[in-house]
């Protein structure tokens, strides 16, 4: 018994360091990030049939600036303790989210968490 109670210091550092890893704040750049490049790849994500040049042009460069905010956020979340199960579950939930706001009521577009200025600010649109 006393083995096992000298050695239980040892246990709890070994078993805690993944939790404080884990627990770890997302800063809130790249919290904007992931949410507006997930905004701009699912508003850009189906381009109706009847479409213009000119439109296909403009949304090119909304989902092309969306893959690089994705792309930016996703190391900065795995560094803060998420494993990439747990993002990959964020990232569906934030799309259900997202596509509510991108796709719904003026009521959803209320409650977005940026707005498509915010949004467009970061990729220089």
């Amino acid at each position: 018994m006393l083995r096992f109670l000298a050695l239980l210091p040892a246990v709890l550092a070994l078993t805690l360091v993944p939790l404080a890893a884990y627990a770890q704040e997302v800063p809130a750049e790249a919290q904007m990030d992931l949410w507006c490049g997930t905004a701009f790849e699912l508003m850009t994500r189906d381009a109706p049939p009847d479409a213009t040049a000119g439109k296909l042009a403009s949304a090119e460069i909304f989902a092309d600036g969306g893959k690089r905010l994705i792309d930016r956020a996703i190391p900065i979340f795995l560094e803060a303790g998420y494993s990439d199960q747990a993002l990959a579950d964020y990232r569906s939930r934030l799309e259900d989210s997202v596509g509510r706001v991108v796709n719904g009521s003026a009521r959803a577009h209320e409650d977005a968490a940026f707005s498509f200025q915010d949004c467009s600010a970061l990729i220089g649109q």
